[in-house]
């Protein structure tokens, strides 16, 4: 018998604190090379 049921991924991204069981620092947030943002505004902004 073969029995097939969905399936189902959630996300939660939201930045978490330690009252939620959170409690290493966050990363500093990335930010694009100024190379890397004229490349990508050329390709979306013809």
């Amino acid at each position: 018998m073969n029995t097939v049921s969905g399936s189902k991924l959630g996300i939660d991204a939201t930045k978490k604190i330690p009252g939620e069981g959170f409690k290493r620092l966050w990363s500093p947030l990335i930010k694009m090379d100024a190379a890397v943002r004229a490349k990508v505004e050329k390709l979306f902004n013809p």
